[in-house]
């Protein structure tokens, strides 16, 4: 029914995964920026192009079927009841990152993250006054974890007010356990530190690994959780501003909300607004079918790697559809690793070195492409390895 090998040529739609920024990118195989390949699902298509037959796009209201989609797609999803009133909009998680600092944290109180992580966390604490701590995972035998004791201890500074966590992380490809976070939950409840959990990825999990919400351990967790929500990754939709931002705290939900009203970001575009009640109403079948593609294309890239060049090492892929490739063994710099990828391997993927020092010698793949498309980029790896 649904056919993602189709090549669509995203460059003629001024898509930025696929428009080279500087001249080392031309000619590039672009599986760098967190975005799909594939064709929006035909339900979201038809109701986009149903609501812009009618020439009038003014100011549109989010109605009760949108806050109902949200909810509906939760609970059946995920088995978490989020109330109405808990839901508030913004225009994406990254701007809900910047809020979600303006309403906890006073100007040099702390902020921690868990590196290598999304490179926004670091930029939007920083530049919206805060101070920022790292919590760096730690790479154990193919896969990372959290180092809980060294969480534990920075937790206990008492100007540490905010815990950023991504859930599934991008780009590890962790999707955390029940007991991996119900820790450090407890952790941030015995510190008084918020939780502000990114979710984006939470519709992309794979073989055994369950996506829990962290706000769904207990009432008392979600007291002290922002959950930051968004259809633009589970359905190709990274082009409209959409975010839901969950907050069951009446007073945190209170403070967030100035945030968001100090500058004026108080309304969603009518195209996110049908696009998301259409998802979440009629998406689900053409989801699963996109699950289960990446899941052959995460098998296609495990097997070319280990087979074809074992020099480069692949991490346990849970959840996201991003890969996070390491090749420190080639012993690059990541100056030179950068362009090497790109002037000899002519493949254009995230640099590892973004998402903090941790991520150095590391690259982020995006397996949301045409298989082929995929497998053309580790042959060209493959023969620029094997070039040197």
């Amino acid at each position: 029914m649904y056919n993602f090998d189709g090549i669509m040529d995203r460059m003629s739609m001024d898509a930025i995964k696929a428009t080279p920024q500087h001249s080392l990118q031309q000619d590039c195989i672009p599986l760098w920026i967190a975005d799909m390949d594939f064709p929006a699902a035909k339900e979201i298509q038809d109701a986009l192009m149903q609501r812009m037959n009618i020439p009038n796009y003014g100011y549109t209201l989010c109605s009760e079927s949108y806050y109902e989609a949200v909810i509906s797609w939760m609970q059946r999803r995920h088995a978490w009841e989020v109330k109405r009133d808990w839901i508030l909009t913004t225009p994406g998680v990254i701007p809900a990152m910047a809020f979600a600092v303006q309403s906890v944290v006073k100007p040099g109180e702390k902020v921690m993250i868990q590196p290598p992580v999304y490179p926004q966390f670091a930029r939007m604490i920083q530049l919206n006054g805060a101070e920022l701590v790292t919590n760096p995972l730690k790479l154990i035998n193919g896969r990372y974890e959290i180092d809980f004791e060294d969480f534990a201890l920075k937790a206990q500074d008492p100007a540490l007010k905010l815990f950023f966590l991504c859930n599934p992380h991008n780009p590890v490809g962790r999707v955390w356990s029940r007991d991996e976070l119900q820790r450090l939950a407890d952790i941030c409840l015995e510190n008084d530190v918020i939780i502000f959990s990114d979710d984006i990825h939470h519709d992309f999990v794979y073989g055994t690994a369950q996506y829990i919400p962290i706000a769904s351990l207990s009432a008392g967790v979600s007291e002290i959780t922002i959950t930051a929500t968004a259809p633009s990754k589970t359905f190709s939709l990274a082009s409209f501003k959409m975010g839901n931002i969950i907050i069951q705290n009446e007073e945190l939900r209170k403070a967030y909300n100035v945030a968001i009203n100090r500058v004026g970001c108080t309304s969603l575009d009518v195209g996110a607004i049908k696009a998301t009640i259409a998802g979440y109403t009629h998406g689900e079948q053409w989801l699963q079918a996109v699950i289960h593609y990446l899941e052959q294309n995460n098998a296609l890239i495990d097997s070319f790697i280990a087979a074809r060049m074992p020099v480069v090492k692949t991490v346990a892929l849970e959840g996201t559809y991003l890969k996070w490739l390491d090749f420190r063994a080639l012993g690059m710099n990541n100056d030179v690793l950068e362009s090497w990828s790109l002037a000899q391997a002519k493949v254009w993927l995230s640099e590892g070195y973004t998402f903090g020092v941790e991520g150095s010698g590391f690259k982020r793949l995006n397996m949301a492409s045409s298989r082929s498309v995929v497998k053309e980029a580790l042959e060209r790896i493959e023969r620029a390895i094997h070039a040197l």
